[in-house]
């Protein structure tokens, strides 16, 4: 029997989330750091990604992505919410770009010190590898609907790193 997408988002948020603990990226009864500047963010850029998602494989010929492609959106999911962060605090204007969604080439405008821990902490690695061992364990769920789930929380995990670590810089 298949999930509901209610239960299907519940489940893949369940599972970045718990891997983000288990990484010590939240430590637990923490709430995720955000704000509302970065929430009002996030929905004009997951339309963009949608509709790259989209021309992407239409333009393949496609019907899935490659894990390479998944594993480049996870990447950029990282990449991004670290950027829209570090702009945020650091009163910068936010660039809307999609550059290295689909191939790992991600641009990203923040300091030296916020760049090294991007370098250095698999984030993408270990929440994409959630994604993927949700994926499997639960072969019902929307494919569609668990990919986007996962990258919105890989963003704000990604943005709470990030308000963590200027908060501790300053």
């Amino acid at each position: 029997m298949k999930n509901d997408t209610n239960q299907d988002a519940l489940l893949v948020a369940k599972a970045i989330v718990n891997a983000s603990r288990q990484a010590g990226y939240i430590v637990e009864d923490e709430a995720i750091q955000s704000s509302p500047e970065l929430a009002a963010l996030e929905k004009p850029l997951f339309i963009k990604i949608f509709q790259a998602f989209k021309e992407h494989l239409q333009a393949a010929g496609r019907m899935e992505l490659t894990l390479d492609e998944i594993s480049s959106m996870f990447n950029f999911a990282v990449g991004k919410g670290a950027e829209m962060a570090y702009n945020f605090m650091s009163g910068q204007k936010q660039d809307d770009h999609i550059n290295g969604l689909f191939d790992s080439r991600v641009s990203l405008y923040v300091d030296d010190r916020l760049m090294n821990f991007l370098k250095a902490e698999p984030i993408a690695s270990k929440l994409g590898g959630a994604f993927v061992d949700c994926r499997s364990e639960n072969p019902g769920i929307d494919p569609v609907l668990a990919l986007f789930e996962a990258l919105k929380w890989t963003l704000r995990i990604a943005e709470h790193l990030t308000l963590k670590l200027i908060q501790r810089w300053k």
